[in-house]
């Protein structure tokens, strides 16, 4: 049995992130289930890899550079709208905003590490990021450690997408002191 669907039949509806939370709490959909929901539909994530982790291990060296004022949290829920919630990999914001005032358009960095899911993270979840007015994204392919930056969001997706090869430097625009580089 899948442990997203425990209740037969499950899979096969559209839901709100309400609904989510009830079936949570009644135990029909497991705590720590791992999915998102996008536009009412459950979208299972998949396992993470060495590749995944291993750039992982690179971006929380790089975060914890950052200074105090700005808090990062490794996949936290980042609510959209009433149908959609993701887990980015990685959400960096102004410690000022409490984490259940989070919304996306507080979220001044999103990064998502990509293995089997860099169709997804590359696609799908930078258009509902710029949709939703999160400042910045950056996908990162794991198997080849290129960036995929994204700048300038809005309805119909972001003003500036660019991709960095292994070793360019990269730094967000709201701490240009502290660039990022993901090594061989």
């Amino acid at each position: 049995m899948n442990a997203i669907y425990p209740t037969p039949g499950l899979k096969d509806r559209r839901f709100t992130v309400a609904d989510i939370q009830a079936l949570v709490e009644k135990g029909v959909v497991v705590e720590d289930a791992k999915f998102e929901l996008v536009g009412g539909e459950i979208v299972p994530m998949s396992p993470k890899g060495p590749l995944h982790e291993d750039v992982r291990i690179a971006v929380n060296d790089w975060l914890r550079a950052l200074p105090h004022s700005l808090v990062w949290l490794a996949e936290t829920t980042l609510y959209l709208d009433e149908n959609t919630y993701i887990e980015p990999d990685y959400a960096v914001f102004d410690r000022s905003v409490s984490i259940r005032d989070l919304k996306p358009s507080d979220v001044l960095l999103a990064i998502e590490v990509g293995d089997a899911s860099w169709r997804y993270d590359s696609e799908t979840k930078a258009k509902l990021y710029a949709a939703h007015g999160v400042q910045e994204y950056w996908a990162i392919h794991a198997p080849t450690r290129m960036v995929r930056v994204h700048r300038g969001p809005g309805a119909n997706g972001w003003s500036e997408v660019r991709d960095l090869a292994v070793g360019d430097c990269v730094a967000p625009n709201f701490l240009q002191s502290i660039p990022f580089a993901l090594g061989a």
